[in-house]
Parts: structure tokens; C-alpha cells; sequence
């Protein structure tokens, strides 16, 4: 009563196999016992009871072999004597050791598996024998129907769960886009129609429409940033989007202080990180979380301020550290930072997201992130990540007030920039080579067929792309098609692509990413978004002398 008890509370396939085996052992006063489950056409012995566990483990044939008859017939064997029967070879048992065995089916129509018992003495089983282990038999086979049920529960549970979870950050996420319609966008959008209605009427002096044109372009880069920010935040919703990979911690702090060059000489910073690690996450997601905490310590810092990066090994998980020497924060607002829309001094222009956007990508990476109260000196973030098999620190990174590069012995770089619209090549040509001074060979298509020729007569003329900047959203032949078709042309020259899109859609970043692109830039582009990209193409260099840059290519 008490095995069949044992065996009826049993709640895995583990527990059941032990507790089976060890009650066909002493029921029968065996020398050991084994249980085993089918598996297709193999036979897998799951467990066994008694001093010798030779057999656990292994799986066999069921055809040819003693037990599998046993389980494709589902009727019992024993074997007085194993030497006598052909079907055991010699190699199977120690004569010395088992001399007698028994087998039994779980469950005599459609057999789950056996159970086999071992005698080190002759023994015929009798009736009793038999029926005593078809009983248990016949008990494990409802308890494996109860534990599979069990096991389907505990599934559906939670899956329940995950569900759950997952609705309430999309609620959340409703909220914080509801809120953004309501309240943060429609600031903005007063005072591009209030100062819009200004200009029409005319009844304003003349000398002010620069000012009013002025107003009416912050307000409209702060829709784009508003937009922009609430679809990052509501796309950490969904974990099914996180595709990790080996990051290196130290070339995304150079990616973040590269977007972040022009805001750290404005500021006069010395942004520091030293021996970090290689990282098992996602790459975008480590560079937005990274450049937020880097970002705030700039703003909020005075002239001259400090940001250093640091990362301890914990064992099981590294913890990382973002800290400055500015004013720091008030003991009561280290948590009211993390929540949406919050944000601490009146004269801040961001959308109060950013640290909110650092908890849900932590959340999705099965790590924390917090604000370390009693630092002394400043601000000191910190936020932990899970190891991974790869997770060496690599070489120090320093970015500082003054650090460029001499331009010796190189051709200016040929840049082939593709897009539909007139406009948008316009602006991209006047943002890059008037805006930001940066000076290379521009060539243009308007599609990507025309791309795809244009690329092939560099190649026959010996004057081959360097850098491809490619419009995805195109009529015919999309960005990425065009993409596709490149790599396999094997007469145009290898040429370093860059995706450009008004958007940050992820599925958008992760094609770009399967493709082979060396990045991702925002319309409207910019060189601060092309540094780190450029700084991982060996072949590529940006030279910059004050406010004049050249991107050149090693001839």
C-alpha cells in the first residue's frame, strides 16, 4: 500500500523510475531491477536499482533483444536460466553475478516500456512472481499517464504565466503611448501650429520669423524624438524579438562615445571603460542601454565631467558600473528615475523614457538595474547580465576631449548613396558634406537596379565603391533585395553597406544585420551616426582636423 501510495504522489518521470525500481528490487528480492521506457524503435533504460548501474543510461534495439519482445508484444518473459537462452549474449550479464530474470510490460496494450528484474541465483518465476510485478506494472503506467498530465499542467501554467506577464507590459506599454498622445506630443504640436498661424496672418514683425522658424524646427525634433523613443519602449515588450550574440562591451562603448562625440566635446567630458567583458546579449539593446546612462551623466554633469565604465565578475553574472563625478541624486529619487515620464529637473528636453527603456532591457536579459544611493562623487549606475561561455575582459577604451588622426597616404573614399527620392538625396548630401563638413566622392542612384550598374562600371572602370548607403524602403527593388542581389554578383567589388530608414523597426535592424550590413543609420543621417559604424571597417577612416572631416580608404 505504501509503494502504490509512493507511486500515485509521484509528480516526474524521475522520481517514478526510481521509486519503481527500487519496489521490483525488494517486492522480489532481486539482485537489482531496472526500468525502462520506448522510445521510437530503441529501448532506454531510465533507471536502475541495486550496487551495479551498468545499464543505466544506455538504449538498444527492440528487435532482437529479450525486453524489446517484451515491449512490442506486451506479454511477459522470464528466463530461468540466462546461459540456456540464444537471445542473451554472453556479453549482456556476468553469469556470476545474474543467472535469472523477469520482464514485464508497463501497460500490456501499447507497452510504455518494462520493467526487468535480476536474480544472481536460478530462479523460475512463478505466478506470484508475475503477478506481483504486473501490479506495480500496471500502477506506474497510470501514475506516467498522471505525470505527463502533471507535466502539461505545469506547461499550460506557464505558459499562463509568460502570458500574462507579457499583457500587462503591453498594457503598460499602451499607457505610456496614451500618455505620450495626450500629453508629450501635443506640447509640441501647439507650437508648430500657434507659431504656423503667426507667420500665415503676417501681423508679426518681420524680424521675428527666424525665431518663430527656429521654435517651430526644436518642436518638430522633439515629435521625431517623442515618436521615436515611446516605439523603442514599446518594442521590448516581446521577448520572442531578443536574438543574443557575443557582444564586447568594450566596441560598445566606443559605438556610444562615438554617437555621443559632438555632446562630449560640447561638454568638455572624458568618458573612460576599462577591461570589460564579452557579453552573451542582444548588440542593439547594449548600445541604447549603455548610451542612455553615458548620455544622462553628460547632461546632468558640469563642464569637464568624468564618466568612467567599469565591470566586476560575480561569478555567475558580471556587474557593470556607470558612474560621474557630477551632483549626484537625492536619496528619494533613485527610484522614481526608472518610472516612465519622469523626469527631475524642469529644464529637461528628453521624453523621460531613457531609464525606463534601461529596465525593460534589462528585464528581457534576466538582469537588474539600479541607482547606487550613498556613492560619493556623483551619479553611479549599476546592472548585472547573466555569463556566457565567452566573457574575457578585452582592452581598455578611452575617449577624450582631443584624440584624432593624421590623414597620410590615402584616397579620398567613394560614396555611393541610394534613394527614391530627390529630396532625400539632397538632404543627405547637404547634411554630410555641408552640415558636417565631411568630405568624400559622392556618387547617386535613384534605385536599385541603377545601383547594382553603377557598382558594376566602378568595378570595370578600377574605381570601386568603398561605402554603400542604402535607402531600404524603395519601389521595385527594396533596400534589402537590392542587398540580396549584391551579394550574390560576384563582379562587383566587396563593399561595406549601411541600411538607412526613417525608422527603428527591430525586424528591420535584424535583416539589416542577417544581411551583412555594417549598420543601421536614422534618417536624417548624420556623421556622429557614422562613426561607429566606420570604426569597425578596417579599410575605411575618418580623418578629422577641427570642425573638417575626410573619410578616406587605404589605396
Amino acid at each position: 500500500m505504501d509503494i502504490a501510495r509512493c507511486v500515485s504522489e509521484t509528480r516526474d518521470m524521475s522520481s517514478l523510475a526510481s521509486i519503481t525500481a527500487d519496489a521490483a528490487r525488494g517486492l522480489l528480492g532481486a539482485a537489482d531491477s531496472t526500468f525502462i521506457l520506448r522510445d521510437g524503435h530503441e529501448g532506454h533504460c531510465v533507471e536502475q536499482s541495486g550496487p551495479n548501474k551498468k545499464w543505466k543510461g544506455i538504449r538498444f534495439p527492440l528487435e532482437g533483444t529479450v525486453t524489446g519482445s517484451v515491449i512490442l508484444s506486451g506479454v511477459a518473459d522470464s528466463i530461468a536460466d540466462i546461459r540456456q537462452d540464444s537471445r542473451i549474449p554472453s556479453s549482456a550479464y556476468d553469469p556470476a553475478a545474474i543467472q535469472s530474470i523477469l520482464v514485464v510490460p508497463i501497460r500490456r496494450s501499447q507497452p510504455l516500456g518494462a520493467i526487468v528484474v535480476n536474480w544472481n541465483e536460478l530462479r523460475l518465476a512463478d505466478e506470484d512472481d508475475i503477478a506481483i510485478l504486473h501490479a506495480l506494472a500496471d500502477i506506474t503506467s497510470v501514475a506516467w499517464e498522471n505525470v505527463r498530465l502533471f507535466e502539461a499542467l505545469q506547461d499550460k501554467v506557464k505558459g499562463l504565466e509568460a502570458q500574462r506577464a507579457r499583457i500587462e507590459a503591453q498594457h503598460e506599454s499602451l499607457e505610456v503611448f496614451s500618455r505620450a498622445l495626450a500629453h508629450d506630443l501635443r506640447e509640441p504640436v501647439r507650437t508648430v501650429r500657434a507659431f504656423s498661424e503667426l507667420i500665415a496672418c503676417g501681423e508679426d514683425p518681420p524680424q521675428m520669423r527666424d525665431t518663430y522658424f527656429e521654435l517651430i524646427h526644436k518642436a518638430a525634433d522633439r515629435m521625431a524624438m517623442l515618436v521615436d523613443t515611446v516605439f523603442q519602449y514599446t518594442q521590448l515588450d516581446d521577448p520572442s524579438r531578443l536574438s543574443k550574440r557575443a557582444v564586447d562591451m568594450n566596441q560598445t562603448v566606443t559605438a556610444v562615445t562615438g554617437n555621443l562625440a559632438q555632446l562630449i566635446r560640447e561638454r568638455g567630458a572624458i568618458v573612460t571603460a576599462v577591461d570589460l567583458p564579452t557579453v552573451d546579449a542582444h548588440a542593439a539593446h547594449m548600445m541604447q542601454l549603455v548610451q542612455n546612462l553615458v548620455s544622462n551623466a553628460l547632461h546632468h554633469g558640469p563642464v569637464g565631467v568624468e564618466v568612467r565604465i567599469d565591470a566586476t565578475d560575480l561569478g555567475d553574472h558580471w556587474q557593470f558600473s556607470v558612474s560621474d563625478n557630477g551632483p549626484g541624486l537625492a536619496r528619494n529619487d533613485v527610484e522614481r528615475i526608472f518610472l516612465p515620464f519622469k523626469r527631475l529637473n524642469l529644464n529637461e528636453e528628453g521624453a523621460g523614457l531613457g531609464l525606463s527603456i534601461c529596465r525593460k532591457v534589462m528585464a528581457l536579459h534576466e538582469g537588474r538595474i539600479w541607482c547606487e544611493c550613498g556613492y560619493e562623487g556623483g551619479a553611479r549606475f549599476l546592472f548585472t547580465l547573466p555569463k556566457s561561455g565567452a566573457g574575457t575582459p578585452g582592452a581598455t577604451a578611452n575617449v577624450n576631449r582631443g584624440s584624432l588622426m593624421e590623414t597620410t597616404g590615402r584616397r579620398l573614399a567613394n560614396v555611393l548613396l541610394v534613394d527614391d527620392r530627390d529630396a532625400d538625396l539632397e538632404l543627405t548630401r547637404v547634411l554630410l558634406q555641408v552640415r558636417d563638413r565631411l568630405q568624400f566622392n559622392l556618387i547617386m542612384a535613384k534605385s536599385g537596379k541603377e545601383a547594382l550598374e553603377r557598382l558594376r562600371q566602378a568595378g570595370r572602370e578600377q574605381e570601386p565603391v568603398d561605402l554603400l548607403l542604402l535607402d531600404i524602403n524603395m519601389p521595385g527593388m527594396s533596400g534589402f533585395e537590392m542587398l540580396e542581389e549584391l551579394r550574390k554578383d560576384t563582379s562587383i567589388p566587396p563593399v561595406a553597406v549601411v541600411m538607412c530608414s526613417g525608422s527603428t523597426y527591430e525586424d528591420d535592424l535584424k535583416r539589416a544585420e542577417s544581411l551583412g550590413a555594417a549598420g543601421y543609420m536614422v534618417k536624417p543621417p548624420s556623421l556622429d551616426q557614422l562613426k561607429p559604424m566606420l570604426a569597425v571597417l578596417p579599410d575605411l577612416h575618418l580623418d578629422q582636423e577641427g570642425r573638417d572631416s575626410r573619410l578616406t580608404h587605404a589605396a
